[in-house]
């Protein structure tokens, strides 16, 4: 099928090249950057002359809203969105797709995987260990609960170690069971691993929209924006419905990227309102991070179409803007007021302002501010105070 998300995404991003200092995706097969420029400026045209070949309308992923309709098979509840690290994790709906496998479980099977979720569900991986060390046999929905309980414990290591399991044993694989591992490898950055289950996925016809959810998540943890959107062209190749915890993990991608990707996220933002979907807190969360290093007047938009939207900041909002706009480093510690100080004097007045003006605006709407621009707003005052 023709990648008519990445088309719509490269040509953003070649737009945006001329007032870029660098295109964030690069033809890694080129060895300077004169060579990648030029490779890129040629995929992008013959990307776009291929789309407009295909296509005839330039919504979604070039399907007009209409024909985004009609391939719907049935609607589904609204998507969870769970705040997992900082606001920031997504979770999609159970799929009841036929890529789903009907289990054989004895009741004691089936208790047992009621007790790893349980336990999973409450992050106490302590009885997590104890429920499922003793087990021996070959169910996969008891295994795939302890993978996904070493998830939500951030058990990663002891996760791929059940996963192994599954392998050497003769259990059956599930959508599930490709899903919860996808997530697992993507958070321990093993790029062999995802690829090979998503292969398998494919190759066996275990790809349902959980599946994709999964393995944008991995695409996500590693700053891996192409991949992030070339699952999403799959599902609309496929006609799998794609929702807002899809879009919102592949924004994920853009802000973790080695240098994140205001444009793109932009773009991907553009589609979720292209399909009527509503941006929530979460999605302006990683939007925010997505501009890091970005010029202030793209930050500042940022706030505006929060505005716009009617999607009032939140703490989290709050701080991973202020971050963002001082470009502070993930590694990078402020343990005093005083450093604070000493890394805002690098900036310059309209950074420190916007800063003041965010900081003003959350006071205002009685949002409970997070220890970091705690100190950041005492910085901001004292620089005003020594007459800055």
């Amino acid at each position: 099928p023709v990648p008519v998300i990445q088309i719509h995404l490269f040509w953003n991003e070649f737009l945006s090249a001329s007032s870029a200092p660098q295109c964030t995706i690069r033809v890694s097969e080129c060895r300077n950057m004169a060579s990648r420029r030029l490779a890129f400026t040629c995929k992008a045209i013959a990307l776009a002359l291929l789309s407009n070949m295909c296509f005839k309308t330039s919504g979604l992923f070039a399907l007009s809203q209409r024909d985004h309709q009609q391939t719907r098979r049935k609607p589904h509840k609204p998507t969870i969105l769970v705040s997992e690290q900082q606001g920031i994790g997504f979770h999609t709906q159970a799929s009841n797709e036929r890529s789903q496998v009907q289990h054989r479980m004895t009741a004691t099977e089936k208790h047992l995987t009621s007790r790893l979720a349980d336990a999973g569900r409450k992050a106490d991986w302590s009885s997590v260990e104890l429920i499922y060390e003793e087990y021996t046999g070959q169910a996969t929905p008891v295994y795939t609960a302890a993978m996904t309980a070493a998830y939500r414990c951030a058990r990663y290591e002891e996760g791929a170690a059940i996963f192994e399991r599954i392998q050497n044993c003769t259990a059956v694989m599930d959508a599930a069971a490709y899903t919860i591992p996808l997530k697992i490898f993507g958070k321990l950055h093993r790029q062999g691993m995802i690829d090979k289950l998503w292969a398998e996925a494919l190759n066996t016809s275990m790809v349902d929209r959980v599946v994709c959810a999964g393995r944008i998540d991995a695409a996500a943890e590693q700053g891996d924006i192409e991949a992030a959107v070339g699952v999403l062209d799959l599902m609309y190749a496929r006609r799998l419905e794609a929702d807002g915890a899809h879009f919102n993990s592949a924004l994920n991608a853009c802000k973790n990227a080695e240098k994140p990707s205001y444009s793109a996220a932009l773009f991907l933002l553009e589609k979720i309102v292209e399909v009527s979907m509503t941006p929530t807190s979460v999605t302006y969360n990683t939007l925010a991070g997505a501009h890091s290093g970005a010029p202030l007047d793209r930050l500042k938009h940022v706030r505006t179409l929060m505005a716009k939207q009617g999607v009032q900041a939140n703490n989290i909002f709050v701080e991973i803007y202020l971050t963002s706009l001082i470009r502070k480093a993930k590694t990078e510690e402020w343990n005093s007021v005083q450093e604070v100080v000493e890394a805002l004097k690098h900036f310059n007045k309209s950074h420190l302002l916007e800063a003041v003006d965010v900081i003003t605006e959350a006071k205002t709407n009685r949002v409970k501010l997070s220890g970091l621009v705690r100190k950041i707003d005492r910085a901001l005052k004292h620089l005003s105070l020594d007459g800055w």
